[in-house]
């Protein structure tokens, strides 16, 4: 099953997945799969990223992996890592599968951030204990990378009452596990988004 829609910019299509919908963005040159229903958790491979024959983005010598030399709108090719054997799959056939976690791509870029704030200052008071939360105001920032994962931010006001000026409190393990490139990158993307936001971020970064 697929239905169609065009807005000014790109052209998406709705399929139906293992009983689930995807959301294939119909761009010739780069493949873009968001399957999650209300996340924006997304599958992303351009010219130069690698596919892993595995169910996620992890490294092992014993995992075939091709780094991606063509996309056109019929079709992907790739070149294997170690071998330099050239394979080509179905453009169709290798979205379906990664989103069935037949393949896998490394993370090369973020494209989607989501800010949460929770709490506020009005309604915070360490004692109370009825229902919602009456702790200190934060705000999260969960980041999606082309690799169908995401990765998290908390951030606390640097003082009571603020309502702009934040510092890092702690971040997902994951983020740790990142390299030094792509780490950089992460703090790029969270620090312009909170920006855009209206937040000002005080250097703090782990």
């Amino acid at each position: 099953m697929v239905s169609s829609t065009t807005d000014r910019y790109t052209r998406i299509e709705r399929r139906i997945y293992g009983g689930r919908e995807a959301r294939v963005r119909l761009a010739p040159d780069e493949i873009h799969v968001s399957w999650h229903a209300g996340q924006p958790a997304y599958y992303g491979v351009r010219v130069g990223d690698h596919l892993k024959d595995a169910d996620r983005d992890v490294a092992s010598p014993r995992i075939a992996e091709w780094e991606v030399t063509e996309i056109t709108p019929e079709r992907v090719v790739g070149e294997h890592v170690d071998t330099g054997e050239r394979k080509e799959w179905e453009r169709a056939t290798l979205e379906r599968a990664l989103v069935g976690g037949n393949y896998a791509t490394n993370l090369s870029d973020f494209e989607t951030v989501a800010v949460h704030r929770v709490g506020s200052w009005s309604a915070h008071d360490d004692r109370e204990r009825g229902r919602g939360y009456h702790g200190r105001p934060y705000v999260t920032v969960i980041v999606y990378g082309n690799n169908g994962e995401d990765y998290g931010r908390r951030y606390r006001f640097v003082e009571d009452g603020n309502e702009t000026d934040v510092e890092l409190r702690e971040q997902d393990v994951s983020v740790e596990r990142l390299s030094e490139q792509m780490r950089a990158r992460f703090g790029e993307v969270v620090r312009e988004t909170l920006e855009a936001e209206g937040y000002v971020v005080h250097e703090r970064e782990a």
